[in-house]
């Protein structure tokens, strides 16, 4: 057994499927560019002039800078206190001890409808894209970061709660908390 602290290390996540940035500014210009169209074709090109007729616009469009910023905030780590899911909005961490690695398994969500995420209680979602809380297709709860559900490391919580997540290579994340749990336990 090694007394050093292990450093932390970054898992990769799987590539995204689809384009769900992109997607998500086509609603958001169609949102902002719908209004303003009725609103010159009601009131007339002089009425775009007005400032208020802006600000709606203006409101949608920072909200898309946010979420599209808290998209790109993904991340799983292993350090020395566990595992860390930076998702979004979202982070979780979790203890080793409260793994059940011997339950861990990697799936495709497809086959296993069960363990997909069938409800968002609290998380964030684009097409191809699952972040935060959600109760699965059984009713369990779930802390998710899916970006491929093709590949899911569905990691069982002693408390009764899963982690579903997508690095790129799920077995390696998996071999490495087996190894640490193994280190701890030593």
């Amino acid at each position: 057994m090694s007394t050093a602290t292990p450093l932390p290390k970054d898992y990769p996540l799987a590539p995204q499927g689809g384009m769900p940035l992109l997607i998500l500014w086509a609603i958001l210009l169609a949102a902002m560019g719908l209004p303003l169209a009725f609103l010159a074709g009601d009131k007339g090109v002089a009425a775009l002039a007005s400032p208020r007729a802006w600000v709606g616009p203006l409101l949608v469009s920072l909200t898309g800078v946010a979420v599209s910023l808290a998209y790109l905030r993904k991340r799983i780590t292993l350090d020395a206190g566990g595992l860390v899911v930076r998702s979004t909005f979202y982070t979780r961490s979790v203890a080793i001890g409260s793994l059940q690695l011997e339950r861990a398994r990697i799936v495709d969500l497809g086959e296993h409808r069960a363990l997909k995420p069938a409800l968002k209680t609290n998380g964030y979602s684009l097409p191809g894209f699952r972040s935060g809380h959600y109760r699965m297709g059984d009713g369990s709860k779930a802390f998710c970061l899916i970006t491929d559900p093709s590949r899911v490391l569905v990691l069982p919580l002693r408390d009764g709660a899963q982690l579903l997540l997508s690095p790129e290579q799920p077995r390696a994340l998996l071999d490495a908390l087996k190894q640490r749990a193994g280190d701890g336990a030593a």
